[in-house]
């Protein structure tokens, strides 16, 4: 059973002008006996932008990729094409067209780094390597120094005090 606002949109399509998006949406919502306020909580909008889809008001309407996504919600609510109403808006506003998510397909670096633990150990191994090398004048001269000051006795040997006293 139809409605004569469905004859009415079916006689304009066939003449060769396309029924406005807002009336489409908006037959759709009535033919499915759902208010205003009941489609604006469904898609967790303001109502007030759901009247300015249905009316085609532009001017009450944010950003065009945002009138977008809007309308994406709502033809999904309302079961309708969902391309051919963004194409159309597209086509009504001179929007770019609605964003689409492409595949990036990872590409393999030219030469492979090595791991983190690699290079860890590298720079750990090159730090101590410096600072051996920046202790070892101090480390020699304190070796040397400890002989020089101090009469080493030889092994086995000992020194007594002489025996008058």
């Amino acid at each position: 059973m139809s409605t004569g606002r469905e004859n009415d949109a079916s006689g304009q399509a066939s003449s060769g002008r396309e029924v406005p998006i807002g009336r489409q949406l908006a037959a759709a919502r009535t033919g499915r006996n759902l208010d205003i306020d009941t489609v604006a909580r469904e898609l967790k909008l303001d109502a007030a932008i759901i009247r300015a889809l249905e009316a085609d008001d532009r001017a009450s309407l944010p950003a065009p990729i945002f009138v977008q996504g809007y309308l994406r919600s709502y033809a999904r609510l309302l079961e309708l094409p969902v391309q051919e109403l963004l194409q159309r808006y597209t086509a009504t506003t001179g929007a770019p067209p609605p964003l689409t998510v492409t595949r990036i397909e990872r590409r393999v670096p030219y030469m492979q780094l090595p791991s983190t633990r690699l290079i860890r150990n590298i720079v750990l191994l090159l730090l101590t390597g410096i600072m051996i090398w920046l202790a070892y004048p101090y480390a020699e001269q304190l070796l040397t120094s400890r002989g020089q000051g101090t009469t080493e006795q030889e092994p086995g040997h000992l020194d007594l005090p002489p025996a008058g006293r």
